[in-house]
């Protein structure tokens, strides 16, 4: 769209307006009827300022930039992305002119890039010599995909108008404001000859607060911009950083997909998606602690098929489709480890089922109070985590077995509430409860009481399932950062074979076309 084409079409447009502008406001001169329009329009004016004063200071007025951090990122990860937010956070200290130059933000993303290079690796020189070129291309293309989605969804008219026709249109608007002002101080001296006390009344109504939405408005969308930016491209360099974009964009994206609430996931194929569709479960505890008693209530309690498959010798998994719930479950169900403590084979295969897993059950007995080689596993996967920060730990939900056993031993008379104990019974589920979380809490997100006796089952469907379904995102996070890892070490050597072969067959397309030429 040319300049002079835009220029007449907004003249033709605003003639007519003006025109009436004038003539009804002289007509209500005469008529002496101005001051009894002007006042209520006037007032409905003020209410719309104060609407947008009242909402730009609920950051309601724009949309509001996403800052949900997603949900497969480690605990690093979530530790650098405060580092974002505080960039995110300074626009106030920036000069509002700079968000107008492009260099101002190649410097933003500079210096960000650098700042979270050094923080995975301190000794880092550079933000980009340990990327490869594919990996800084990932960067590029995602940002850049998700501000143009954010500007396209949110800028009237950002895909109609280039470059050149915004500044065009913001030298424009200077001028226009320019020329307005000039020709309202006009109409303001002309209507102070007419009425000067009338006209001196409505003047100081209309200075009274009208700048001061615009300024916030200004300021707003300033933050807003500049807040995408910084956001959307700080996401993507902790990606970066943490290698999972050795995927590559496309393949990243369509494997975050899968947490997507909207379906979008039913389009993503592959042997990564579909052990993305199941939720791995380990149940693991000391020896006698009642773990197979819970996998079989669990299991048996749904009334729906469960698969036994092949894991290990030490190792039992089972499938699970709960009612109503899309995502699979993969239950494991391990031997148990000693109670003076784990020992290096069952430590072994514990450990390794917990590292495959996306969320730990941890099961106890409500009336062993002995939880020292608990205590001891938990720590030795913690510490595996630490030393694999560019992983995440799955939560870990204790469940407290045999809680039919607590005093009074032979009473059993379900439904108890022990977060509100009343009865002897609750009092005592409650107090075990808490006994645990004062040896364990550190490392718990939660912890319910089950009875998993035959005839006796309660908890299962009352408590236990409730909290697993709150661990379900979180336990989806765990595996996609997993999944994410483990396909980018896998397509190494494939794409290396995959780039020759590609080369052979360029190479010999044109050794064949030179053949055909010599003939």
């Amino acid at each position: 769209m040319s300049r002079w084409r835009m220029g007449v079409v907004l003249a033709l447009m605003a003639v007519p307006l003006l025109f009436f502008m004038g003539l009804g406001s002289f007509r209500l001169w005469q008529m002496g009827l101005g001051v009894y329009v002007w006042w209520p329009l006037s007032g409905c004016v003020a209410l719309g300022y104060f609407l947008a004063w009242y909402w730009m200071r609920k950051k309601q007025l724009l949309p509001r930039v996403n800052f949900d951090i997603p949900m497969h990122w480690s605990d690093r990860d979530r530790e650098a992305y405060k580092l974002v937010e505080v960039r995110a956070k300074a626009v106030a200290e920036n000069d509002p002119g700079q968000f107008q130059d492009l260099q101002f933000y190649v410097t933003q993303a500079q210096e960000m890039s650098l700042e979270l290079a050094r923080f995975y690796r301190p000794d880092a020189a550079d933000p980009v010599s340990s990327r490869t070129v594919p990996e800084i291309l990932a960067v590029v293309e995602l940002a850049s995909h998700d501000l143009a989605e954010l500007v396209e969804k949110n800028v009237p008219g950002s895909h109609l108008l280039s470059i050149k026709d915004w500044r065009w249109a913001q030298e424009t608007a200077v001028k226009a404001t320019g020329w307005y002002r000039n020709a309202s101080n006009l109409w303001w001296l002309a209507s102070a000859v007419l009425s000067p006390v009338d006209t001196g009344l409505r003047y100081a109504a209309s200075q009274a607060g009208m700048s001061q939405p615009f300024k916030l408005f200004q300021q707003d969308l300033i933050a807003w911009f500049h807040t995408a930016f910084v956001q959307r491209l700080g996401t993507y360099l902790i990606d970066l950083n943490s290698g999972r974009l050795r995927v590559g964009a496309h393949r990243f994206r369509e494997l975050t997909r899968i947490q997507a609430p909207d379906g979008t996931a039913a389009s993503v194929t592959g042997p990564v998606a579909e052990a993305l569709s199941h939720v791995t479960l380990t149940v693991m505890g000391q020896v006698k602690m009642g773990k197979s008693s819970f996998v079989n209530a669990l299991l048996g309690a749904q009334r729906a098929r469960a698969d036994v498959l092949p894991a290990t010798s030490e190792t039992t998994r089972y499938e699970l489709q709960l009612p109503n719930v899309p995502t699979k479950l993969a239950v494991l169900d391990t031997v148990g480890y000693a109670h003076t403590g784990p020992k290096e084979d069952n430590l072994r295969a514990t450990r390794e089922a917990a590292q495959q897993s996306d969320l730990l059950i941890l099961v106890l007995h409500a009336r062993s109070p002995g939880r020292q080689a608990d205590l001891e596993m938990l720590q030795k996967l913690r510490e595996w985590y630490a030393a694999h920060p560019d992983l995440r730990m799955p939560p870990i939900v204790a469940v407290l077995s045999h809680v039919d056993l607590l005093s009074p031993a032979m009473e059993w008379a379900p439904p108890y509430d022990f977060q509100h104990p009343k009865r002897t019974k609750e009092m005592q589920m409650h107090e075990a409860l808490l006994a645990v979380y004062e040896q364990l809490g550190v490392y718990l997100v939660t912890a319910v009481p089950v009875c998993t006796a035959e005839g006796k089952v309660w908890g299962i469907d009352e408590w236990f399932l409730p909290a697993l379904m709150k661990q379900l995102g979180e336990a989806k996070g765990v595996a996609l950062l997993r999944c994410l890892h483990a396909e980018a070490d896998a397509d190494k050597v494939r794409k290396v074979f995959d780039q020759l072969l590609s080369i052979g067959s360029q190479a010999l397309r044109v050794w064949a076309q030179g053949t055909q030429v010599k003939r």
